[in-house]
């Protein structure tokens, strides 16, 4: 893994090109990513710095500071992170993150995430102290750790992923899963799907939202490279002859599943959440034919003193294999 440290010139808090997100600020630590998800949308940008190429923004937390100061109105909530995970297994991007996070909370901006890796002990610590004022999603696309390895090398294991939702909910804060993206053919069976569901229900999790896999030239090449040949034809053929899907992401166009295709997935998914007491919602960003609110935001908590002084209120209250 290549680390490179550079000083950030543009504003930090800034919202995501995500229709979902447009008036919320949204803070990337990083350009690329160390989990290195081959299917991963950010492969088509621009600042995409490569494969197994980190670039951390070394200046966020200075920015942010001058610029959290500068603001009349303050945040009620910053959203961590549009096109990289905070919670990476890099020692810089750990040690960021939870600088970051500790000065937001510590100001009584609530943070949301969406996150594939390792939440660090410490840093977990510190979002159970503000647990009223975060809100967290955590992506699981197969309870099979071997699929997982192919398509998400560098994140978490399934089970510290599971371990780590059901902390989160015991902890209070407001958690779901993200079950972004169901690969056809490949994590979308009716058995696949209910071993998912039940394993999310059993952290106490109640609400999912779900995608299925969308495609881009970059997302095509990386799946070609890194994923075996008998895997990643039939899930291509799938696409055939689909034409690009304006999405509310920017000013962008995917290449979808066909929709019927996209409907009888979800209609899985519904089916398996149904016997597993979990709600589940279609992100509409990438779905704008089907519709639907995603909730990547988070939801949000009622806000109270309690967040600003979560451990004074502790003390006194005591509380603390075949998928295909």
């Amino acid at each position: 893994m290549k680390i490179i440290s550079v000083e950030r010139r543009s504003p930090i808090l800034t919202p995501s090109t995500l229709a979902c997100l447009a008036q919320t600020p949204a803070i990337n630590l990083t350009s690329g990513c160390a989990h290195n998800c081959v299917y991963c949308y950010a492969r088509g940008y621009s600042t995409f710095p490569g494969q197994g190429t980190v670039v951390v923004y070394k200046n966020t937390l200075e920015k942010l500071r001058n610029e959290y100061s500068a603001k009349r109105v303050k945040p009620e909530y910053v959203y961590f992170s549009p096109s990289s995970d905070i919670f990476q297994p890099v020692p810089e991007v750990s040690e960021l993150a939870y600088s970051v996070l500790e000065f937001l909370l510590s100001k009584g901006t609530g943070v949301a995430f969406l996150s594939k890796g390792f939440i660090p002990d410490k840093t977990m610590a510190l979002l159970i102290d503000y647990a009223d004022i975060v809100s967290a999603q955590i992506g699981i696309i197969t309870t099979f750790d071997d699929v997982r390895r192919i398509f998400e090398p560098g994140a978490a294991s399934t089970n510290i992923r599971l371990q780590q939702m059901k902390r989160l909910v015991a902890a209070g804060i407001a958690t779901e899963a993200r079950l972004t993206p169901l690969l056809p053919g490949i994590t979308d069976s009716e058995s696949s799907l209910d071993r998912l569901l039940s394993a999310v229900s059993e952290t106490g999790v109640k609400r999912a939202a779900v995608s299925g896999l969308f495609l881009r030239p970059a997302i095509i090449g990386s799946l070609k490279r890194h994923v075996p040949d008998s895997l990643v034809r039939p899930l291509l053929t799938l696409y055939g002859g689909a034409g690009p899907l304006a999405v509310h992401a920017g000013c962008s166009s995917v290449i979808p599943l066909p929709r019927q295709l996209r409907e009888d997935i979800y209609a899985r998914v519904r089916k398996a959440a149904n016997e597993h007491a979990i709600d589940i919602s279609i992100c509409g960003c990438m779905n704008p034919d089907i519709g639907g609110v995603c909730n990547i935001g988070g939801k949000r908590p009622a806000r109270s003193a309690v967040a600003l002084q979560p451990k004074l209120f502790q003390i006194f209250s005591g509380t603390p294999r075949t998928l295909w």
